[in-house]
């Protein structure tokens, strides 16, 4: 028990600090500012974005405690835990979600908003 808890508390820790650093590259301007670790982090992402998004896409899941919440999260596409996932869980704006989907940021409103809707369909239901 002692174990797993600890894993959850360092798990969420390096969430907290991902997010932290993710929400100030977002205010740099130019590859410059950023260090060189992180303007290779960015390329990496996009190269294999696939690859990240699934391998992260059951650590997303798993990281749900609320078991309907998990439950109707399930339920969504994959297209929709993905925005749900990047908004939420890595803090990215809706900008930012636009550039890496290669939508319009317009678009990536009114889906979040249609998948808000269906969330609160599926918990209302359990």
């Amino acid at each position: 028990m002692t174990e797993k808890y600890w894993e959850a508390v360092l798990k969420e820790e390096d969430r907290l600090i991902s997010n932290s650093d993710r929400k100030f590259r977002y205010h740099c301007y130019s590859l410059e500012s950023m260090s060189e670790e992180l303007a290779f982090q960015e390329r990496t992402v996009y190269i294999h974005e696939d690859i990240v998004f699934c391998s992260l896409e059951r650590d997303f899941l798993d990281s749900v405690q609320n078991e309907h919440l998990a439950a109707a999260l399930g339920r969504l596409t994959d297209r929709q835990r993905q925005v749900i996932e990047l908004h939420f869980w890595q803090g990215y704006q809706y900008k930012e979600i636009a550039i890496i989907l290669g939508r319009d940021p317009s678009a990536v409103s009114h889906m979040m908003n249609n998948v808000l809707k269906r969330l609160r369909i599926y918990m209302i239901e359990k």
